[in-house]
Parts: structure tokens; C-alpha cells; sequence
């Protein structure tokens, strides 16, 4: 379902509107995200794995893991690592899985796969075994896209797109949610290639890669939703 969140904030603050956020991209729909077997593990306990936009390591914010604790009354453990890629952190998935006992697993890898010169199919293929390795733990997991690159790091849009169609469909076919960052982050099409979004600059630090306090905020917010 499709939700709108308003709000304006003062003072050289961050200022947007209409921030649609949608549920998922792979296995939609509205009920709440549930764990009918969690083994072990805790339901009260969310897993967020990843990268830098994951850690929040280069925003002067609250991350986004954090936030999210706060809007759904769940643990919301940050297992983010800066500069880290898909390929090389499959492994890492299980070990986050045994050190907090999630229920629940949100996924956002494999950008900086992609500046290292990584191709789409390798990393998404990555980024799939985390899925399995969560199914065979009892752990629910969630992937999400990456918002287009823009500004400095332009040059890595087409690769970052091209992974983010691979991760739609590893949720289509895993039966997964799927939180469409790219879409959450769109300004509209791009004039130039139709086929990729624009995304809103007023999300983004300046370097063009990585959300800013309101763009945080964006992710925690369409992660809510989920639950």
C-alpha cells in the first residue's frame, strides 16, 4: 500500500513533501511482516546488514537502524560496516545471525560491489545466499535497493540500477519484501534515459551516494512500514 508523510521542517532544517513510501518490491502486500517459525530466534529483534548507508557513517545523523527501533518498538541491531561489499560479507550474515538472534533481517549490499567494478549478476548472486542463509536460520529476511547514485558518484547510476532490477527479483522469486529505495528516492524519470529515475538531491549528501539526515529518515520510515 501506498502511504504519504508530510512534514516541514525550519531553521536551514531539512524541508520536503510527499515522501511516498512503498511497502515492498518483491512479495507485496499490506499485512503486517511476521515470523511464524522463529526458532531461536527473538521476534522482538530486527537485524539491519550492510554497507555505510547501513552503519550511517557518513551522515551526521541518527542512522536509519535506530530510527527504526524507535517507530516500531523492536530491537533494531546495526550490523552496517563502511565500505563493505556483497561478495565478501555472505559470510558475515550468519555470523550477525548468531551474535543477535533476529527474527528479522533487512538487507541493503552490494553498491560498493558495484564502484569496485563488480557486475550486477555476481553481486546479486551475493546478496541471494544471505537470503538463503537467513531461510536457513529461521530469520525473515528483507531486501532493499539502493537509491540512484547522483552527483560525484554518477558515474556508478547504471551498474547501481542494473543491481537494483536483480534485487527485485530475488524477492520476487525468494517470495520476500522488498523495500524499493530507488523508487522512495525518485524525483520523477530522468530526461535523458527514461528508464532511470532521478533521484531527489534533497535526500543526499553532496557526495551524491550516501542519504542525508532527511533521506535517514526516508529509509527508517519505508522500513516501518514493513512492520
Amino acid at each position: 500500500m501506498k502511504t504519504v508523510r508530510k512534514w516541514i521542517s525550519f531553521s536551514g532544517a531539512v524541508s520536503f513533501l510527499s515522501a511516498f513510501l512503498l511497502a515492498g518490491c518483491g512479495s507485496d502486500g499490506d499485512s503486517a511482516l511476521t515470523n511464524s517459525n522463529p526458532g531461536l530466534n527473538d521476534v522482538n529483534v530486527v537485524a539491519a546488514f550492510g554497507d555505510s548507508l547501513t552503519q550511517g557513517s557518513e551522515c551526521a545523523c541518527v542512522p536509519y537502524p535506530a530510527r527504526l527501533s524507535g517507530l516500531i518498538g523492536k530491537i533494531v541491531y546495526n550490523s552496517g560496516v563502511g565500505g563493505s561489499r556483497a561478495r565478501d560479507n555472505v559470510g558475515r550474515t550468519q555470523e550477525a545471525i548468531n551474535k543477535y538472534h533476529p527474527a528479522f533481517m533487512i538487507i541493503l549490499y552490494g553498491v560498493n560491489d558495484v564502484i569496485h567494478g563488480g557486475d550486477a549478476g555476481s553481486i546479486a548472486g551475493a546478496v541471494n545466499q544471505m537470503v538463503l542463509i537467513c531461510k536457513q536460520n529461521n530469520v525473515v529476511p528483507v531486501l532493499m535497493t539502493y537509491p540512484r547514485p547522483i552527483a560525484g558518484h554518477n558515474l556508478f547510476a547504471g551498474g547501481t540500477i542494473a543491481l537494483n532490477r536483480n534485487i527485485r527479483a530475488i524477492a520476487k522469486a525468494e517470495g520476500i519484501r522488498c523495500v524499493d529505495l530507488e523508487k522512495e528516492f525518485s524525483a520523477g524519470p530522468d530526461p535523458l534515459y527514461a528508464e532511470w529515475p532521478m533521484t531527489d538531491a534533497n535526500l543526499m549528501q553532496p557526495d551524491g551516494l550516501h542519504p542525508n539526515d532527511a533521506g535517514t529518515q526516508i529509509i527508517a520510515l519505508a522500513c516501518a512500514d514493513l512492520f
